[in-house]
């Protein structure tokens, strides 16, 4: 056995590794960072403009695509799309903590709905964009 045939096994394992790594990190980073964005909004008269969960799925995207670029793992922004979706559904559930408002409170708090909204579903989005980003990346360097 020569010596490059015996080092593949690791490289795909380190390569698995990091993105493992990278995926966890930029999904929990995404989370938290993008949680706290997507609530800046400003207001135009009675018109909410919700800049920040616009910014904040800019984040998204970014933060997901590094990750499977970095690590050579197209699998990477998934697993970080899919974190940072499980991260943000789990703080949307606290009733004590109000971080994601809730699109059933539209009529009292509809500014803060909207980018909650567009924070929570919008992350499914940035991870797809995510994925087709990451996978022009990755097939441009192989």
């Amino acid at each position: 056995m020569t010596q490059q045939q015996a080092s593949q096994p690791t490289s795909a394992r380190y390569g698995t590794i990091v993105g493992g790594i990278a995926a966890v990190v930029a999904g929990l980073l995404t989370a938290l960072l993008g949680t706290m964005l997507h609530g800046q909004i400003l207001y135009f008269g009675d018109t909410p403009v919700t800049w920040g969960a616009f910014a904040a799925l800019v984040l998204a995207t970014a933060f997901f695509t590094l990750a499977a670029t970095y690590s050579e793992r197209l699998w990477a922004a998934a697993l970080a799309g899919t974190l940072a979706y499980g991260v943000v559904a789990l703080i949307s559930f606290d009733s004590v903590n109000w971080l994601i408002v809730p699109w059933s409170n539209r009529e009292h708090m509809f500014g803060p709905a909207l980018a909650g909204s567009l924070w929570t579903f919008g992350l499914v989005a940035a991870t797809i964009v995510a994925l087709f980003l990451s996978a022009a990346a990755l097939r441009r360097r192989r």
